[in-house]
């Protein structure tokens, strides 16, 4: 089956099952296993799935992440990007953005590749699923979704 799709993650967030949605997308299509199982390892604060404003990602650098170097390995991220420019074009369901609130930042644990293509874009608001580690982090970030008008959809 095929997980990497937003209307499946939104029938698995409308039964409160967004957690599942993301360990089922990581381990198949998504091929993810170290977050995925990095989830498993203690409680997680899931607040289903949201349209963020991508302003909330700023911390995440535009262009080709950090951790490339070799001109090969970015040149081949843009390559990915235009693709997915192109498949958004033709009406492509992508799966959100799996996206952290970690040391009072909202980080991109899914979804590079898609985040670049909807700044290309200029898109304003990217649906994500967000989840945090401890409770005042949660605290944390029920507070900015909510002031973000981005429990509107949960």
């Amino acid at each position: 089956m095929t997980y990497g799709s937003l209307t499946l993650a939104k029938q698995y967030d409308k039964e409160g099952k967004i957690d599942q949605w993301m360990q089922d997308f990581l381990r198949a299509d998504g091929k993810n296993l170290a977050l995925a199982d990095g989830l498993l390892l203690e409680e997680r604060h899931y607040f289903g799935l949201c349209e963020i404003p991508i302003s909330l990602l700023s911390d995440v650098k535009s262009g080709a992440p950090e951790y490339l170097h070799a001109e090969n390995d970015i040149q081949y991220f843009f390559h990915v990007v235009d693709r997915m420019k192109e498949s958004l074009m033709n009406n492509w369901d992508a799966p959100p953005l799996i996206v952290e609130y970690v040391y009072g930042k909202f980080k991109v644990d899914d979804g590079r590749h898609r985040l670049e293509t909807y700044r290309q874009l200029g898109v304003k608001r990217v649906w994500a699923a967000v989840w945090t580690t401890g409770e005042e982090n949660r605290k944390n970030v029920e507070k900015i979704l909510e002031d973000n008008k981005c429990l509107e959809y949960v």
